[in-house]
């Protein structure tokens, strides 16, 4: 559920729009960063809030995916899927990441604790395959081993 200043603030944003309709995608992003995700009964809110249907809401939620409908793990890893990587066995170390999770890429860990994302580029090609941990960290010159460190290393996190 969204907090009161959240629910104030969406009511804000309808005001710099002509259509109450085009402040859903401002919605989403302050929802999202308050809860964490997207939840059905926040889709819903945000639909009531604006005099919108919750399937209108979730159309625009499910058709971008920087919008988290699943709950994500405790952690985030994202995998740069991009050539530079590819080049250098991003697809084989993505295989391996995908075995040692048990998910695969755009789904979370079945112990919930990583969520696994593709990303076109993540700013590293000169240390290809590279991988972001929480938005914070940033994994380079990937093997296999490195990669089976850093997941040990978040589950015990």
């Amino acid at each position: 559920m969204l907090s009161q200043q959240a629910k104030s603030e969406i009511q804000q944003l309808m005001t710099k729009y002509p259509d109450a309709r085009s402040a859903i995608m401002p919605a989403l992003h302050l929802a999202q960063r308050e809860v964490g995700w997207l939840p059905d009964d926040v889709i819903q809110e945000i639909g009531d809030l604006l005099g919108l249907s919750k399937t209108e809401v979730n159309g625009v939620a499910t058709f971008y995916t920087m919008y988290a409908r699943d709950q994500p793990g405790r952690h985030t890893i994202m995998f740069c899927a991009d050539l530079p990587c590819a080049l250098r066995g991003a697809d084989e170390m993505l295989e391996h990441l995908e075995h040692k999770l048990g998910c695969r890429a755009s789904q979370t860990s079945p112990d919930g604790k990583i969520t696994l994302q593709e990303a076109e580029c993540l700013g590293g090609c000169n240390h290809a395959p590279v991988m972001l941990i929480d938005g914070a960290e940033h994994a380079q010159d990937l093997t296999s081993e490195k990669i089976d460190e850093i997941i040990e290393r978040l589950r015990n996190t």
